[in-house]
């Protein structure tokens, strides 16, 4: 190692020295900074306060051009409450004569209504959209008490907003609402419909497993359209996806837009398609008993699910004395060409009179098919009907065939259970015939032969 020199060294002490960097240099390097940042959080508070100023500004249009629109179908509604058809007109615009004299016979419905029913047009917007120049309304009426709601389109002309026809692909975004089993499909303005639908569907779907004993329980999907030619149906291309039209097309329920004729038309579909399930897609041969067992299980279903009575007296009573499971037992073991016999074999009888069956729906079914056979002219079928094996009742049966016995609908009321010649069980059935308001009253026997019953007078 060298020697260094005193001097070397205090030139290096005085060169470190030097090289740190004095606080008024510090002070001044920040200063700088800070105003360099102190501008931009400027520029940026005043771009954010014009682009604050912009939003509001465009929401204040906004509020303007909606206000616009709720005053618009204010008037349109106190035109409509009023009776004036002039200043209802006013409110309606389109680019074809079909539109204007659509809803000139839209006023003068509501002004006969009015005459017919307690109707307030309260005129209050339920739901309101507007996307640009168009724009969506829910408008609140109600008749006899009952909230309903009505969907209407608007257009905003250079003159102001105006009453045009229902433009369907403005019918707002797509959504899903879904349970354990269901999901629905649809757009905004059925948002009320969806999530009531799903839960309802739901429900039945459990309730109609529970009873039929299904091995699992199927998963639908729903789709509500807006469609003015749909009908409430199975899709053509999936077996497990119904259709719906949407309910808003028209005047819908506002508190319950899953209304009672939806859901029964609902229930009606869904019934059949668990039935089909459960028994394996059977189809009962006409006019077999197994036709009207069918029909009267899907029935049941539909008074179950909806909460309505069917007049499905026999299931009804089969489930009153041997439980819920015998409907399930009676809808696997049905065959195409089964004879109402099967009851026995699912109840554990020998006899049909030995069970505490209600028989008056059925006995009305055996009356109708039979004017009905007469009307097609089965002989062969129509004779299976009574008990050919006494001449009086073979020759009256004929003469009814021959004559196109057919006196109006008949409706067996009551159905009394007694014992006839050589002991064999029959039923004293009390019919009522005719409609409603001029009808006349029957006594007609049926006889239990070969385990059916039979007609005997």
């Amino acid at each position: 190692m060298g020697v260094r020199l005193d001097w070397e060294i205090e030139a290096e002490q005085k060169h470190v020295q030097t090289a740190k960097e004095d606080a008024l240099t510090r002070r001044q390097r920040w200063n700088r900074r800070f105003k360099i940042l102190a501008l931009i959080v400027l520029v940026l508070g005043v771009f954010a306060g014009i682009g604050g100023a912009i939003v509001w500004r465009l929401r204040e249009v906004d509020n303007q051009i909606r206000e616009m629109l709720v005053n618009t179908i204010d008037a349109e509604v106190a035109a409509l409450r009023i009776g004036d058809s002039v200043a209802f007109a006013e409110a309606q615009r389109s680019a074809t004569l079909d539109w204007p004299q659509l809803q000139q016979q839209f006023f003068e419905a509501y002004q006969a209504l009015k005459v017919e029913h307690d109707v307030q047009l309260t005129g209050r917007v339920l739901d309101l959209d507007v996307d640009g120049m168009r724009a969506r309304a829910r408008v609140e009426e109600i008749i006899d008490g009952v909230p309903y709601a009505r969907v209407w389109f608007y257009w905003r002309y250079e003159d102001g907003w105006r009453h045009v026809p229902p433009d369907y692909t403005f019918w707002g975004a797509v959504e899903t609402v879904s349970t354990e089993n269901v999901q629905v499909r649809f757009q905004a303005v059925d948002e009320p419909l969806a999530q009531p639908l799903a839960d309802r569907l739901q429900g039945w779907i459990e309730g109609g497993c529970a009873a039929l004993a299904c091995v699992e329980l199927p998963t639908l999907r729903v789709e509500v359209l807006a469609d003015t030619a749909q009908t409430i149906a199975w899709s053509p291309t999936s077996a497990w996806t119904l259709l719906v039209p949407s309910p808003h097309m028209q005047r819908a329920r506002a508190d319950m837009p899953f209304d009672g004729n939806m859901q029964v038309e609902a229930a009606n579909l869904l019934a059949d398609r668990l039935l089909a399930q459960v028994s394996n897609d059977m189809l009962p041969v006409y006019p077999a008993d197994a036709y009207y067992l069918r029909q009267a299980l899907v029935s049941w279903l539909v008074g179950q699910f909806v909460q309505i009575n069917t007049n499905t007296f026999l299931i009804d009573s089969l489930v009153t004395s041997y439980g819920t499971d015998a409907v399930g037992q009676l809808a696997r073991e049905m065959q195409s060409t089964s004879a109402v016999s099967i009851m026995n074999s699912v109840v554990g009888t020998t006899s049909l009179e030995q069970a505490a069956f209600d028989w008056r729906d059925y006995l009305t079914w055996r009356l109708t098919v039979e004017d009905e056979l007469i009307g097609r002219r089965d002989e062969a079928n129509f004779l299976t009907l009574y008990d050919t094996r006494e001449d009086a009742v073979r020759t009256a049966a004929y003469d009814r065939y021959n004559t196109g016995w057919d006196v109006g609908r008949k409706v067996v009321t009551s159905a009394v259970p007694e014992m006839g010649l050589g002991n064999f069980p029959q039923l004293r059935a009390t019919v009522q015939v005719g409609e409603e308001g001029s009808t006349t009253e029957q006594q007609i026997l049926f006889r239990l032969v070969n385990g059916v019953w039979v007609r005997a007078s």
